[in-house]
């Protein structure tokens, strides 16, 4: 069927010498325009399909049929009307125009005249020519003003450059990307596309985008929007039936009125029409014009606008139009939106991410049952869902999970519907499709999805507060920390303004879980305070939290219970237990599963070595944690670092570098054997915990809310490098409420460095051996402290010393590292430093504070790297910095690991939980001075459990 209308010079401009055209020229002026001339006469538009229609006139059923060529000719048959004795015999468009309106063929062309513009003027000059705008709109029953708004130019087609309106076509960013071709006669076309990333699909605009606030109407094509532009609407179009997902953005905030065509594509287009604007636009309603819905062809808006009473009718319809819901089906067409796959893969992606995160949240397509399971969050940069834990004992309570590639295709089919278009000869073709491999890949290994997925902080089970003072106590994800508040039981409301007083009471009410329990001191009740006060309340500091150390005189004193009782107030459960160790590469393991997890609190029960090295302290002063994830060869990405540290141990011995970052609750019980004593205040604990938790957890977000109620008064005395946001407001926050200070049992972490004892011995030792101060060399060390000629009464610090790093084989490579890794630390007012003694052999001397220091990377240790390495005799024997060089610095050999003894002897194995009477017994602060200068120095218990230092290898100091 040849739908090309007459070329613009030929078809649209004629010079007459009479007024009225002739038969023949009104035939050549109306070819390819017939069928909106024959509608405008009278003939319904499923008339022209060519199939058997009942008769307009005589009523016959399937007598009447349109030709194949109508819209060249407009010819129309009726076997009954049109017989050999009918005045009007069919052929061509007059007479069936003569045939609709029942009249002479003269009338019918002289109507047909005047719809196309050709009668002459008064003066005898012929018509003007009609344009092809104008021609156009006739034909399709535009207003000629409001279309022209959609962008409209005059322009050619084809082979034959007949003239055509050429119409803006918008991309989904507000941008004009391409046209669309709509002349007499025809349906209209996309511009063909020349490249495989060039889709033919676009809105229609009238000349500007919606603005938030407005009211836009929603309709298929160009020519309905321009129809109710007509009638003062703000209206946009669609190529197709539907429109796709991609452009829901430009509707942001604005009110949008989906109105279909009374047929089944039309509904359907609708729907999901209105599913892609759902939770983007301000509202989406959809209106149902007047007429009955047909399967196919059912009439639109420009069909009803011609109805009796029509406009008013239609305006009817735009003002009852009903809120969209979507439909209850699980098939494709439930209201999820369509992203169109395509070459561009960037875009599609960033859509598939943008519904992604909307998943759960704004998807009424899932089941309220069933939306919290879809969402799925990020940490760290990678996908991840709160799902029901799998452990035995924890029922119910979710665990974080890293999304699995295939779940991440689930959750995409879950989000949106994808859809491939083609162009074929006069529409765009949809398909559905799965999503590709590619896009899976994309969506999973992102990295970065700009916000579209909301962060996951972690999972909380009792209430909490923000960093602002603000209660979290609603169930459910909270914004503004990141939180999924899930409780396992009821909680009282927090109260909106306590006062002091109230938060005195609730201090108190805490306390009493201490009943039991022979604290050391009152500080190291307020110290158990604000453990559970930092569990309770960690996203309202901003910054660390101090590594929490229950030691105590004995076994037996209820250290382990001490922790369980924190965390079953805070979340719930009893701590989590893990395994302690000095190897760095394996706490470094550990902590990277506590931070993939997002495990809120972490136990290292019962130490028998030395608290601390690099993987540790760097985990309790970090914001985020990253590292390679276990059994894979991708990093973990910045995972937030928001865990509460915690261990347990008799007589704690603490490195160098956690002793400044443990805050210590002290038990002291006066009994030998503390797990045989009775009569307690709560002889079931942890079961009377469980019952009061409620009370306890509301008590302990009193303290810290009334604080915050009274604009958190400064309290003096809380300078702690490193945890001035924790110190400032939950250390605070105890003070203020009347307890006494907590960190005044810090003394015990810092008595307990066993660094800070063999810096100690180290520069008295050296001190002694070199009264002259020119200092010493391993070599000479080694002669003064071990072998035959060793005058160990003379040198008897100095010789512990090195016993305690080397164990009873010396070993210059450990002991020379060891002296380097504290040169410059200052203790006593003196610190060690380093000389050249040539041959890149270092001598180390003692030296005051007073004196200055001579600065980290000083020349003489510079020319120890560059200078020539020294034979073996050279300044008394091999230096171990210069016979090791940057090999031992950088490679750890067998005998060099760092050991697992502590300075303090093994702990006997918790036999019980039960707690001391009460304390009156020294002992913390001073053991380890005590234990260093007790016994014999070569006796074979020291012996055993001496070898490498505790700090030594990878815990390098930070």
């Amino acid at each position: 069927m040849n739908r090309q209308p007459p070329k613009s010079d030929s078809a649209t401009r004629h010079q007459h010498s009479k007024r009225r055209p002739s038969i023949a020229e009104v035939k050549a002026a109306a070819r390819g325009q017939w069928p909106g001339l024959l509608m405008d006469a009278g003939l319904p538009a499923d008339y022209l399909d060519g199939k058997p229609r009942p008769c307009v006139h005589c009523g016959g059923d399937d007598r009447s049929n349109a030709a194949k060529d109508v819209a060249e000719t407009g010819a129309v048959f009726c076997r009954h009307c049109f017989n050999k004795s009918s005045k009007i015999k069919p052929g061509d468009g007059i007479a069936t125009v003569a045939w609709l309106m029942d009249t002479t063929n003269g009338e019918a062309a002289k109507w047909i005249a005047e719809r196309l513009g050709m009668v002459g003027n008064d003066d005898g000059k012929p018509a003007a020519a009609v344009d092809i705008i104008t021609a156009t709109c006739r034909d399709k029953r535009m207003p000629v003003d409001a279309f022209k708004l959609f962008g409209v130019k005059e322009a050619q087609r084809g082979r034959d450059r007949f003239a055509v309106c050429r119409i803006d076509l918008y991309n989904d960013a507000g941008q004009v990307h391409s046209y669309f071709d709509l002349w007499p006669g025809d349906k209209g076309r996309v511009k063909k596309a020349t490249t495989k990333d060039e889709r033919p699909s676009g809105l229609f605009f009238p000349g500007r985008l919606p603005k938030p606030g407005e009211q836009w109407l929603a309709v298929e094509g160009v020519k309905d929007a321009a129809a109710l532009i007509g009638l003062g609407y703000l209206a946009f179009g669609y190529v197709g039936n539907k429109m796709a997902t991609k452009y829901a953005r430009l509707f942001e905030g604005v009110d949008v009125v989906v109105v279909p065509d009374l047929d089944t594509a039309g509904n359907v287009g609708a729907d999901h029409t209105a599913g892609n604007l759902s939770g983007i636009a301000a509202s989406v309603a959809v209106a149902r014009l007047p007429g009955i819905v047909k399967d196919k062809h059912g009439d639109d808006v420009r069909d009803c606008l011609r109805k009796p009473d029509g406009e008013r009718l239609v305006r009817e319809a735009i003002e009852a139009a009903t809120p969209w819901k979507p439909s209850e089906s699980d098939e494709a067409g439930d209201g999820r939106p369509e992203v169109v796959v395509t070459m561009n893969e960037a875009a599609v992606t960033d859509q598939v991410v943008r519904h992604l995160g909307r998943l759960g949240w704004v998807t009424p397509w899932i089941k309220p049952e069933y939306a919290e399971a879809a969402r799925l969050f990020v940490r760290g940069g990678v996908l991840v869902h709160a799902i029901e834990s799998d452990d035995v004992d924890a029922e119910g309570r979710l665990a974080v999970r890293d999304m699995p590639p295939c779940l991440v295709r689930e959750r995409i089919t879950q989000s949106v519907s994808l859809i491939t278009e083609t162009e074929s000869e006069d529409e765009v073709e949809v398909k559905p499709t799965r999503p590709p491999g590619w896009l899976i890949d994309a969506v999973y290994r992102r990295g970065s999805y700009g916000g579209a997925v909301r962060p996951l902080s972690g999972i909380i089970e009792s209430p909490t507060i923000r960093v602002d003072g603000s209660i979290v106590q609603t169930p459910g994800y909270d914004r503004q920390t990141g939180l999924i508040f899930r409780p396992s039981v009821d909680f009282p409301a927090v109260p909106d303004e306590p006062t002091k007083d109230d938060a005195a009471k609730a201090l108190s009410v805490l306390l009493d879980v201490l009943a039991d329990f022979p604290m050391f001191e009152d500080a190291d009740r307020s110290a158990w305070a604000s453990m559970v006060l930092s569990m309770i309340g960690r996203s309202c500091v901003d910054g660390y939290v101090p590594l929490f150390a229950v030691t105590a005189n004995i076994r037996g004193a209820g250290k382990s219970l001490l922790v369980d009782a924190a965390t079953l107030i805070a979340y719930g459960r009893r701590a989590a237990r893990k395994a302690f160790t000095r190897d760095d590469d394996e706490m470094r393991k550990t902590i990277t599963a506590v931070a993939i997890g997002a495990v809120p609190s972490v136990l290292f029960d019962n130490l028998d070595i030395q608290l601390g090295g690099a993987a540790l302290d760097a985990a309790i002063t970090s914001a985020t944690w990253s590292d390679r994830v276990l059994g894979q060869s991708r990093m973990t990405g910045d995972l937030p670092m928001r865990t509460i540290w915690s261990a347990t141990g008799n007589n704690m011995a603490f490195g160098s570098d956690v002793g400044r970052r443990v805050l210590p609750i002290r038990l002291q019980s006066p009994l030998e054997t503390p797990e045989d004593r009775s009569g307690f205040v709560h002889p079931d604990l942890l079961a009377w915990i469980e019952l009061q938790r409620p009370s306890l957890a509301v008590a302990a977000l009193t303290i810290l809310r009334a604080y915050f109620v009274a604009g958190c008064p400064v309290q003096p005395k809380g300078d702690w490098g490193s945890f001035e946001s924790w110190s400032a407001k939950i250390r605070g926050a105890i003070v203020w409420a009347g307890g006494a200070d907590p960190l005044p049992t810090r003394a015990t972490a810092l008595a307990g460095d066993d660094t800070a004892a063999l810096l100690g011995k180290l520069i008295a030792g050296i001190e002694q051996a070199d009264p002259s101060g020119i200092g010493l060399t391993v070599k000479e060390i080694q002669v003064k402290t071990f072998g035959s000629q060793a005058d160990f009464d003379e040198h008897e610090v100095l010789a512990e010393a090195v016993f305690e790093i080397c164990g009873e084989h010396f070993n210059a490579h450990k002991l020379g590292r060891r002296i380097r890794g504290m040169k410059g630390r200052v203790h006593g007012g003196k610190f060690i430093d380093d000389d050249s003694a040539g041959g890149g052999v270092k001598r180390w001397r003692v030296r005051s504070a007073d004196s200055g220091f001579g600065g980290f990377g000083r020349s003489d240790s510079a020319r120890s790297d560059v200078e020539p390495k020294s034979s073996p005799d050279a300044a008394g024997g091999v230096d171990a910095d210069n016979e090791a060089g940057n090999a031992c610095d950088n490679k750890q050999t067998g005998r060099d690991r760092p050991e697992t003894n502590p300075s303090n002897p093994p702990n006997p194995p918790e036999t019980g939980s039960g707690r001391g009477g009460e304390s009156g017994l020294g002992g913390f602060g001073g053991s380890d001075s005590a234990r260093s200068d007790s016994g014999a120095l070569w006796s074979q218990n020291e012996a055993n459990r001496s070898g490498t230092e505790p700090g030594t290898g990878s815990a390098v100091e930070l």
